[in-house]
């Protein structure tokens, strides 16, 4: 099989791996104890996807993110109703819409680009893989 980007690297960083959860304050609890209460960051709502995040260092260079959907109409609710909990991995990339070009000339699919405030405004996009994985690009 022809790989159409010959020779490329798509510039993946990664950053961290997209969480459930039904409270986050309450799951910070637990978090705390396990990381110490210096790895968690504040508490952000991305009014775009119409959820609340954290995010707990739990690496040198990665987080686990906690997601809290803010009612039922958010898309993420569906999933934890069906008690899933990891959904998704995240990387950081310089050009996010150069990523998204090469990732579908390998028949990744875009969900579309939104601006999240856990990122200061920055660019973000959730892809689905050709396998049916999810991750998300954030634009550094």
């Amino acid at each position: 099989m022809d790989n159409p980007i010959q020779n490329s690297s798509f510039g993946l960083d990664f950053h961290h791996t997209g969480v459930l959860v039904t409270d986050i304050v309450s799951s910070l609890e637990h978090f705390s104890i396990v990381f110490g209460k210096e790895s968690i960051s504040e508490i952000y709502e991305v009014s775009t996807q119409k959820v609340k995040v954290c995010f707990i260092k739990n690496g040198e260079n990665s987080f686990l993110e906690l997601v809290q959907p803010l009612g039922d109409d958010s898309v993420v609710s569906k999933l934890l109703k069906k008690r899933i909990s990891y959904y998704h991995v995240a990387y950081k990339v310089n050009d996010i819409h150069h990523t998204i070009e090469n990732l579908e000339k390998i028949n990744y699919k875009s969900l579309g680009l939104f601006n999240s405030e856990a990122f200061k405004g920055n660019l973000c996009a959730f892809m689905y893989s050709p396998d049916g994985h999810l991750i998300e690009l954030i634009e550094n």
